[in-house]
């Protein structure tokens, strides 16, 4: 209760004891307990009895009506200020404005705010709304947000930490408690909305809203280059290739008996039968016809054996990859209660435990039958243990979605799973009648406007997390694609490039060694045509003339 509501309490039963007095006319002694007045007499005693002094002021009452008693006119700009005072005796009225007062008209720029009194703002810690640093200073999405609010309404504040407590095995909200005594002016922190604290407190307009999820381990990465190998075991594949090798063999075999060959230019020798085989089972072209009836039979069951294996694998392939595409991890609360092999609960105290015990549908309290039944396991407060506990996939937390994201965006193996229960408003808390409630308000909504709001969003969650892109919190609303990724097929192009690879290199140690040869052969011929005898004649040629030999002999055969 707040003092006023403390005040008018007192003066109640004070003023009633005093009525009782008055009408026993001996104020000496207690009234009997057997005294007794009615609604009527009450009221003529009333106005008859002498004035009463209260906690809220004297008490006087002009036939039945109070009288004779004043109240103090206030003007709220940053602070509180009496302006002046309306009193109000017998049946009339007057009020009186102090001369110093004036108001500012609709249109006049106000004067510049002036600084209020340093306010008094509770908050629990919570992360990540208000925490605190390895310093001891305040930090949090909730402190970050209350400093750009004093900055627009113009105020200070001092933030002082409180803690819950529990009274009669029921737990009392620290900052609620504070706000009711009047000994706090405001309240920060992870505070929702509900309709009891409704009743005793006032909230700004909602900051956050945010729905339940589930805390759980993400799946390890199944990623697997070669899944179109997956239809087919490792010695079913050996066995084909094995086919493949005795398929082309027998075709070889049987090519040698095969008379409509022998004035064929291209032989169907070894290689041409392996790959015959091997266009066949790839479904390609070839030119080879085989004529001999025994031919024909070993290649119309190799073809109707290379159909059942084509087929098989298509439809093998495509239940493969369905298969891979299905999440059987756990994604909703129905997943949960479906389940007994993980343990999962919530926080102690916290409304979600609340909505649990009281939930009279399915899956919830199913679910709630489950946590109770384990309590101390699933259950829990230590924040640190939870999370160590999800990492260890031995538990599933469900809380709210903000709480979630944090630690899932701190810890890269976390997902938050958002669910479709427990909606949720976060606002800032304020004594009822608060007269700055209002320009904290038109403060939030600026800071809506202008984008700060997200900001803050994003500083506390999204830019927080060190994680991968691949590694980003999932929603329900994420579904697992149909259509196949890159990573699916992405084997058959590294077979693909694999064989290229290996193809150029063949080509170009081909290219090699045909070089080699071909050297080796020219050296070996030039080395033959060195190494051959001369014939007898050449040892009978004359011998070569020279130059002078030469004119000597012209001219003897000139003078001839």
């Amino acid at each position: 209760m707040t003092r006023l509501e403390v005040g008018l309490a007192v003066d109640v039963v004070g003023l009633l004891r005093h009525v009782l007095y008055t009408k026993a006319k001996n104020c000496s002694r207690e009234p009997r307990g057997d005294n007794v007045i009615a609604a009527g007499e009450f009221s003529d005693t009333l106005t008859v009895a002498p004035p009463y002094q209260g906690a809220l002021g004297q008490y006087m009452w002009y036939i039945n009506d109070r009288s004779n008693y004043s109240i103090d006119i206030l003007h709220y700009e940053q602070t509180l200020k009496k302006v002046g005072q309306c009193t109000f005796i017998n049946e009339t009225s007057s009020v009186d404005l102090f001369a110093n007062f004036t108001r500012t008209k609709v249109g006049e720029k106000s004067l510049p705010r002036a600084k209020v009194e340093k306010l008094r703002v509770v908050a629990r810690l919570h992360e990540p709304f208000v925490m605190k640093n390895s310093e001891g200073e305040f930090e949090g999405f909730n402190v970050d947000l209350l400093s750009l609010i004093a900055q627009k309404v113009n105020f200070t504040y001092e933030i002082i930490e409180v803690t819950d407590t529990e009274y009669d095995g029921e737990i009392i909200n620290g900052m609620v408690q504070e706000l009711l005594t009047g000994n706090a002016s405001m309240a920060v922190g992870a505070l929702e909305v509900t309709a009891k604290m409704e009743e005793d407190i006032s909230f700004s307009y909602t900051i956050l809203s945010t729905k339940a999820s589930i805390l759980v381990k993400k799946g390890e990465s199944t990623r697997n280059f070669f899944q179109f190998l997956g239809p087919f075991s490792i010695g079913l594949w050996f066995m084909i290739l094995g086919f493949i090798m005795v398929a082309g063999t027998a075709l070889y075999t049987m090519s040698r008996f095969d008379h409509t060959q022998e004035n064929s230019e291209q032989r169907f020798d070894l290689k041409e039968s392996l790959w015959y085989s091997i266009n066949v089972l790839l479904q390609g072209t070839t030119e080879y016809s085989p004529q001999t009836t025994s031919m024909r039979t070993i290649i119309a069951f190799f073809w109707f054996c290379v159909l059942i294996i084509d087929a098989a694998y298509t439809a093998n392939l495509a239940a493969y990859l369905t298969l891979q595409q299905m999440d059987n991890r756990i994604r909703t609360v129905y997943d949960l209660a479906g389940q007994t092999e993980m343990l999962y609960g919530v926080e102690n105290n916290s409304n979600l435990m609340t909505f649990f015990k009281t939930a009279s549908v399915d899956p919830y309290e199913r679910m709630w039958a489950f946590m109770k039944l384990k309590e101390e396991q699933t259950i829990l407060s230590n924040k640190t243990k939870i999370v160590e506990l999800v990492k260890d996939d031995k538990y599933a937390f469900i809380a709210d979605r903000v709480v979630n994201d944090y630690y899932a965006l701190g810890h890269c193996e976390l997902e938050s799973i958002e669910q479709n229960f427990g909606q949720k408003d976060f606002s800032l808390g304020f004594p009822r009648g608060a007269p700055y409630k209002d320009d904290v308000n038109r403060a939030l909504l600026s800071l809506k406007e202008e984008g700060k709001l997200d900001i803050l969003t994003k500083k506390w969650w999204t830019s927080r997390t060190n994680c991968t892109g691949d590694s980003k919190t999932r929603s329900i609303k994420d579904k697992t694609t149909k259509e196949l990724e890159l990573t699916n097929m992405f084997g058959v192009f590294i077979v693909l490039g694999s064989f290229v690879v290996l193809s150029v290199i063949v080509e170009i140690i081909e290219r090699i060694t045909t070089c080699v040869e071909g050297k080796k052969k020219q050296k070996k011929e030039k080395e033959e045509t060195k190494e051959k005898p001369k014939p007898l004649s050449d040892g009978f040629q004359p011998p070569a003339l020279t130059e002078g030999s030469e004119k000597k002999e012209k001219s003897l055969f000139a003078d001839y």
